[in-house]
């Protein structure tokens, strides 16, 4: 099965590194955000099975992104990565709906079994 996903990084090294990642898990990346303002308008265009958020970004940051994420894409998950490793956030972050978080920096492994543990998720939900 096919899933789609937003990524949402200012580091465009990070993006080509997460797109390389993705290339052999039947993941489609629909769209890709540089600042959380745009991360909003392309995840409700797009509305992904889920996003890869970071939290550190221009213009609107991404605990705020998480805020709105569940108005405007209910079915949407998301997997936080960021180089904070402040437990109140990571806490902050868990609450507002993220599935999972990632402390950069991570390997290409431990990314894919976020990912896996996401697309997952969404097979359960349909065998269920």
């Amino acid at each position: 099965m096919l899933h789609t996903c937003v990524i949402v990084e200012d580091v465009l090294f990070l993006r080509e590194v997460y797109r390389f990642s993705f290339k052999n898990e039947n993941i489609k990346i629909v769209a890709e955000a540089e600042d959380g303002i745009q991360a909003l308008k392309l995840i409700e265009q797009h509305q992904p099975d889920f996003v890869l958020l970071d939290l550190v970004l221009p213009l609107k940051n991404g605990i705020d992104v998480l805020r709105q994420l569940s108005n405007i894409a209910q079915n949407t998950k998301c997997i936080v990565v960021s180089s904070l490793d402040d437990e109140e956030i990571i806490q902050k972050a868990k609450a507002l709906g993220a599935v999972a978080y990632l402390k950069k920096p991570f390997t290409k492994s431990e990314l894919i079994e976020k990912i896996r543990l996401v697309t997952n998720s969404f097979k359960e939900v349909q065998n269920g």
